[in-house]
C-alpha cells in the first residue's frame, strides 16, 4: 500500500496541510496492507484505536479485505468503539457486506455523525450513526472480519480510501457521551486528538468526484 498526501491541489485549498491534509490509502495488490490510527483525548478518557485492512482477493468487480479493530481505550466510561468510516472511495462502491458476520455490518452512503455521508462504513449494533451501547467494542477488546467490496467499475486498477478517515464512540468520558472524531494512516503519525471536530471546505479536486448527493464539507481533528 502507499500513502499521498499534501497534493498542490489540496495545498491551495487549505491554508495549514499538516493539519488539514487529505490521506490516501492505496491498495494496488493482493496482500496489500494498510493501517488507520484514531487517537483523542475526551471528557477524562483516552481513546485509541487501529484498524488493519488487508486486501485478500480482487476481481474488476469484486474485492475481500480481511479487517482486524482494535479499541485500546482507557479512562473514565466504558469508550465502546461503535463505528468508523471511510470518506471516498475508488472505484466507486456498489455495494458493501461482511460475509454475514455476527457482529459486524457495513453501508455505503452512510452517515457518520460529524462527517456528513460517507462511501464505505463498518459497524456493530444498527447503523453507522451508533446504537446500542453494549453492542460496541469495549476497552482492551479486538475482532476480525471479512469485508467485501462490489464496483461497477475495476478494482484491480488499484482500490483508493480517501480521508478524512472517521470514528464514532459512545459512553465516553465522566458523561458518557458519544464522540466523533478523525484518524490518520498509522504510517503518517498527523493524527488529530484532544480537540473538537472544525469544519473544513473539502478540496475542489475532490469534490468533482463526488455522487451529486455528497456534500462538499467535511469534519476533522484540529
Amino acid at each position: 500500500w502507499s500513502s499521498d498526501v499534501c497534493s498542490s491541489d489540496l495545498l491551495a485549498a487549505l491554508t495549514v496541510c499538516g493539519a488539514a491534509q487529505a490521506e490516501v490509502l492505496t491498495f494496488d495488490s493482493i496482500n496489500d496492507q494498510g493501517t488507520l490510527l484514531f487517537s483523542a483525548t475526551q471528557d477524562g478518557a483516552t481513546l485509541k484505536a487501529t484498524v488493519d485492512f488487508t486486501l485478500l482477493s480482487w476481481t474488476a468487480g469484486t474485492a475481500a479485505f480481511s479487517v482486524h479493530v482494535s479499541n485500546a481505550s482507557s479512562g473514565p466510561g466504558t469508550n465502546r468503539l461503535m463505528a468508523f468510516g471511510v470518506d471516498l472511495v475508488s472505484p466507486e462502491l456498489t455495494s458493501v457486506n461482511t460475509n454475514n458476520d455476527p457482529d459486524w455490518d457495513a453501508g455505503t452512503n452512510a452517515v457518520l455523525p460529524g462527517f456528513q455521508r460517507v462511501d464505505l462504513c463498518m459497524f456493530l449494533s444498527n447503523h453507522c450513526a451508533g446504537g446500542g451501547i453494549g453492542n460496541g467494542l469495549g476497552e482492551g477488546l479486538g475482532d476480525t472480519f471479512t469485508l467485501n467490496l462490489f464496483t461497477a467499475g475495476d478494482f484491480t486498477k488499484g482500490i483508493t480510501f480517501t480521508s478524512p478517515y472517521g470514528v464514532k464512540f459512545q459512553d465516553v468520558g465522566t458523561a458518557g457521551q458519544s464522540y466523533e472524531f478523525a484518524g490518520c494512516i498509522a504510517t503518517n503519525g498527523q493524527c488529530g486528538g484532544g480537540g473538537g471536530q472544525t469544519e473544513i471546505p473539502e478540496p475542489a479536486s475532490l469534490a468533482l468526484d463526488r455522487k451529486s448527493t455528497r456534500l462538499n464539507s467535511s469534519h476533522l481533528v484540529i
